[in-house]
């Protein structure tokens, strides 16, 4: 008797971005699972999708004024139930953790403190993201003046895929 082909399992990842470096982190992300045979939907926080539609989700937001962005909190929150039911990682971008120092990396896990009142992930990572002035808003470019921080790229996308494979067996995928 011909063995039944089991389908595909769909994994969701789903970004909160201001200015696009999260989302590139998140296609990295998304390049990931769908390499190793998985359909991925990579789809912004600002578009609402069922969580019940995938076996597993990874949410994803920059961090600003320590804060992940509201639609991606927002979300959480609109599918808290959904989300308590299939396994969830999630990764925060921001300039402060470029250094990996522990108090960067502390403070970016209190940032998910918002996000563990709904959910608790089964992994968190916290990558550096880009900072390119250009094309911010007037009070973002004050912001980032003001605080003294340093325009460029900081991401490490071997970092970020090799979190990507990690998930396989945490998400329970494999």
């Amino acid at each position: 008797m011909p063995q039944a082909i089991q389908p595909k399992k769909k994994v969701l990842v789903w970004y909160a971005t201001r200015y696009g470096s999260t989302r590139e982190i998140a296609d990295a992300i998304a390049g990931e699972f769908s390499q190793a045979g998985f359909l991925v939907d990579l789809v912004p926080a600002d578009r609402d999708v069922d969580p019940l539609d995938y076996d597993a989700v990874v949410l994803g937001s920059p961090l600003y004024m320590g804060k992940w962005l509201i639609q991606a909190r927002d979300q959480v929150s609109r599918h808290r139930a959904a989300l308590s039911e299939r396994p969830v990682a999630v990764f925060t971008v921001g300039y402060s953790l470029r250094d990996r120092m522990q108090d960067h990396l502390k403070s970016g896990d209190e940032a998910l403190d918002a996000i563990r009142h709904f959910v608790t992930p089964v992994d968190a990572a916290f990558f550096p993201g880009r900072v390119d002035p250009d094309p911010m808003s007037a009070p973002d470019r004050s912001i980032i003046l003001l605080g003294g921080v340093e325009p460029g790229d900081f991401r490490d996308f071997a970092m970020v895929r090799e979190w990507a494979k990690s998930l396989v067996g945490k998400l329970g995928l494999g």
